[in-house]
C-alpha cells in the first residue's frame, strides 16, 4: 500500500485506487511481454515465491523494464509487483550488470522498444 500523500493545504489523502490498479495492469502487461520473450510462464514471473533462477531473472527483467521505461521509482515498481523497493532496486542492479553481454543487451533493447511503443499507443 502506498503511503498517505499530502493534498493542497497539508491534509492527508489516500492515493486513488485506480492509480494502484493501473500500475498493476501495466505490471501485468510487462510480465506478459517478458514471458513471451523468455519462455517463462507469466504465473512463475508473478509468483510471490522465489521459484527457480530462470523465473527470478525474468521477474527482475520485468521490474527493470517498469523502472526504466515507465520511469517508476523503486517503491512504485515494488508495489506493482508485490515486492518492496529494495527488491526492485536489486533487480535493476542485476539486470544492469547483465547488460554487458551483447545478446542479453539486445533482448533488453527489444523489450524496451516494444514496451515504449505499446505505452505510447495507449496514451494516444
Amino acid at each position: 500500500m502506498r503511503p498517505l500523500e499530502l493534498a493542497v493545504g497539508g491534509a492527508p489523502r489516500r492515493p486513488r485506487r485506480r492509480d494502484v490498479d493501473a500500475d498493476r495492469r501495466i505490471a501485468d502487461f510487462v510480465i506478459q511481454l517478458v514471458s513471451l520473450r523468455t519462455q517463462v510462464s507469466a504465473e512463475e514471473i508473478a509468483s510471490l515465491t522465489r521459484c527457480d533462477a530462470e523465473a527470478a531473472r525474468a521477474r527482475q527483467l520485468a521490474m527493470y523494464l517498469a523502472n526504466t521505461v515507465c520511469a517508476w521509482p523503486f517503491a512504485r515498481v515494488g508495489a506493482a509487483f508485490g515486492r518492496d523497493r529494495t527488491t526492485a532496486s536489486h533487480a535493476s542492479r542485476r539486470i544492469e550488470d547483465l547488460r554487458e553481454d551483447p545478446r542479453f543487451d539486445a533482448t533488453v533493447l527489444h523489450l524496451e522498444a516494444a514496451l515504449r511503443t505499446t505505452l505510447q499507443e495507449q496514451a494516444a
